[in-house]
């Protein structure tokens, strides 16, 4: 992370997430919140303005959410990643474990947002990524 706020972004497909993630986040003046409801527009975007973290919802129409963080990666848009999921029987797949993506950047739906919060902090706190 650089000095100054954190830009993240939450990708997910239902709006009612996006606003509860985005408004607990905003209370905390480091982070500066965007979101999209789809993979697609979220690259888009990303392509105008990286972020330093990304909230992933790994179910999303057109482009699921892995591959989203494979794409993302790839082009150097953004480096970090929290999946967020509803699927309990969701687990982290060779691919995005080669990305450094761990069991601790799983959160299921609902989930305790501190929790999250503490991540998000770890990740931001990595150098380099």
């Amino acid at each position: 992370m650089t000095t100054g706020t954190a830009s993240i972004v939450i990708i997910d497909d239902e709006e009612r997430i996006r606003r509860l993630l985005s408004d607990y986040l905003e209370d905390f003046e480091e982070f500066s919140m965007r979101s999209s409801d789809s993979a697609e527009s979220a690259l888009e975007e990303l392509a105008l303005e990286h972020a330093d973290l990304c909230i992933v919802d790994m179910r999303l129409p057109g482009m699921n959410g892995q591959d989203f963080i494979i794409t993302a990666k790839q082009r150097g848009l953004c480096q970090r990643f929290v999946l967020h999921t509803g699927s309990m029987d969701f687990s982290i797949t060779e691919p995005l474990r080669a990305l450094g993506i761990s069991d601790q950047d799983l959160f299921l739906k609902p989930c305790d947002m501190s929790e999250m919060l503490k991540r998000i902090h770890q990740l931001l706190a990595k150098p380099g990524n």
